[in-house]
């Protein structure tokens, strides 16, 4: 079986932790957006990581976590 290129699994992944995000299923939204967030790193792609950090920042203040908030908004920079 072939290999699924980066860019599609980063995908796949940003729409899981999209629709965990809009379920309101937010640690798995948290999961998925580290694994984003991860892939974007590997990818040295500093716009990418930006966007998935902010994503970040955004589950967690949802889920009453302002330090983790915080940190990833900061990153998000």
């Amino acid at each position: 079986m072939e290999a699924v290129p980066e860019i599609v699994a980063l995908r796949l992944s940003h729409l899981k932790a999209q629709t965990a995000a809009q379920q309101g299923a937010l640690h798995l939204a948290v999961q998925q957006y580290l694994v984003c967030l991860e892939r974007a790193e590997r990818r040295q792609d500093p716009a990418c990581m930006a966007y998935f950090a902010e994503r970040l920042c955004e589950c967690y203040t949802r889920m009453g976590l302002p330090d983790k908030a915080k940190a990833y908004k900061e990153l998000a920079r």
